[in-house]
Parts: C-alpha cells; structure tokens; sequence
C-alpha cells in the first residue's frame, strides 16, 4: 500500500492504522485456545476507493477526530479503527471501549465489538500501536530474540509486557462471568478474538538483533542509535531532510510538506539531538526524506547510556 498517495495525514495516518501491515502475527503471540487471529478485514478494492474519495473530501473524518478530547497517541489511533469499522458497510460497530465492572471493581474494557456481514461473525478486537527499541540482554548470534530485549523508548515498558497483558487478560476478558452477561445482553456469544498490534520496532543501528517471536517480516525494522553515533549515521544518510517527529505524527510515513517549518538539513541534525539530550529530553523519533519529499526512512536517537539514562540532562560536551 502506497501511503504517500494520501495527501490529508489524517487520511494517510487512518490507512495506516487499519492496513498497513501489522507489527506481528497474532497467532504466534499465544497456544491458548480459542486461537487468537489478527483483523480480518482487508484492504479490499471497495475499501481503496473509499479512502481516495476520503482524501478528497476529509470532513467526516475530520469532525470524527474533533470529538477526540484526549491528544494521547494510543486514543487517536483507537478513533481513526472506531471511523473506518462505523464506516464500513460490511461491518457493523456493536461497541467500543466498553468496561466491564464488577462493582466497583473494573475488569477490563472491551476495546471493540464488530459484526462482521461477511463472515456472519461477531469479533472482539483489540488494539495497540506501540514502538520498541531493541535491548540486547541474552540473545546471541541468529536465534530469535526474546520479548523483554524490546523496550518502549523510556524504558517504562517492554514487549514481553505488553504481549502478555494483550493475551493473558485484555483478550481473555470476554470469558469473565460478567462479561458474558454484557455480551448477552448485546446478542453476542462466543465472539472470535482478534488482536491488532501496528507500530515500529527499532533494531540497534551498530548491534542488530534478530526480531522477536511472532514478528512479523513485511513490517520492516527500523534502527536506532545514540547522539553519540549520530553524526556518522546521518553523514551516511541518502536522505535530503530531515524532521524531529512529534506525537501524534508517529503513525503514517511523513511527509516533508506537513513539516515545511521545521525542516532541517544534515549539518543541523546534530546540534539539535545534542541539545535535546543537555535539556533532559527524552528519545527522539525522526524521519529522513528523499528528493520527492516522502518519508524513506525512521529512526530513534537516544542519550549516549540508553536506556539507563532515559531521559536524564546529559551534558552537551559529552554527547558529540
């Protein structure tokens, strides 16, 4: 899928996060049955030509998102699935973000429940967009590499984590007892489970390491490295630009026109990770663009003892 076609982000950002390629294969994150699948709704010709025509004509789109209170990167990815799966005429939209209670207590939510007109089926699907940063600890030459060597770019989360939340509870909750209830009272019965996990994972650019179980190959690895490592890295750069990328620009690849502003050529690159580090700042995600003015390549740069001195001041003078 050609994602520079788009030229509304929001429109690139919502065909990103419904059909790019996912970040694993769901049904290698866990044995436990019922087995768990991911979307089945593809990216058929009906769906293309609705997102073009959406590229056109981006208002439904837009009002949808001015109803998102909360700037968080996790919420808006949710909203851009709710837009597409109320859109979608072969789908129907049952709930979303639904808790479950037990009293006071909350078991859980459920992030999506959709019937599916052409498998006559209805799903719980569950969502994540998530990036991580490789962290060798025990693996050793071409063998898999484990979930906890991944680490969310803070270090104040990792994949093994994350996985295990994702399979062992959020897409376990509809076995609850009172989950049941809601479901029922919803029509729904033994719906099959979906887990859709989009985002990145960063290989070390000087000590690669193999992807994780369950990764999935058609999701390209990206790197990362220190500010130390940075002026060789960028010198070696085949990009003509490049732009710091904030939240909520880490979905979609870029595209230089959206960051006319803040642009920055190779000798500026540099200076500007070195005093985000002086300043405390945290791991920075960037985008290299090519002559044409797309993204053609992403990349993380870290303080010099990542990840132990994840957003910590570093002086200037040490960095370069």
């Amino acid at each position: 899928m050609y994602l520079h076609q788009y030229k509304t982000r929001e429109v690139r950002d919502l065909a990103w996060a419904c059909f790019s390629q996912p970040l694993f294969h769901s049904e290698m994150l866990s044995s436990d049955k019922p087995a768990i699948a991911n979307c089945g709704l593809a990216l058929t010709d009906e769906r293309q030509a609705w997102l073009d025509q959406l590229d056109k004509s981006p208002q439904s789109l837009l009002r949808h998102l001015q109803t998102l209170h909360n700037t968080r990167l996790g919420l808006y990815f949710e909203s851009l699935w709710h837009f597409f799966l109320q859109s979608d005429p072969l789908v129907d939209l049952i709930a979303h973000n639904l808790p479950i209670r037990d009293g006071g207590t909350t078991l859980g939510e459920f992030d999506c429940l959709y019937y599916c007109h052409v498998r006559a089926q209805h799903f719980h699907l569950e969502l994540a967009v998530k990036y991580y940063l490789s962290n060798r600890q025990v693996t050793t030459g071409l063998h898999t590499s484990q979930w906890k060597e991944w680490l969310g770019p803070t270090n104040t989360d990792n994949l093994e984590r994350k996985i295990t939340h994702l399979t062992q509870h959020q897409i376990k909750l509809g076995e609850h007892p009172i989950a049941v209830e809601a479901l029922h009272a919803l029509n729904i019965e033994k719906p099959g489970r979906e887990i859709e996990i989009k985002g990145y994972l960063f290989q070390d650019a000087y000590d690669p390491l193999s992807p994780p179980t369950g990764h999935n190959s058609e999701n390209s690895l990206c790197y990362w490295l220190s500010v130390v490592q940075l002026p060789d890295y960028i010198a070696s750069s085949e990009s003509v630009s490049f732009c710091k990328l904030d939240k909520p620009h880490w979905l979609a690849p870029a595209m230089a026109s959206t960051h006319a502003n803040t642009l920055l050529r190779k000798d500026e690159v540099t200076g500007l990770m070195a005093q985000n580090f002086a300043d405390g700042g945290r791991p920075a995600m960037l985008a290299g663009f090519n002559q044409a003015g797309e993204e053609h390549q992403r990349f993380f740069v870290t303080g010099p003892q990542w990840p132990t001195d994840s957003g910590k001041p570093v002086k200037a003078s040490s960095t370069l």
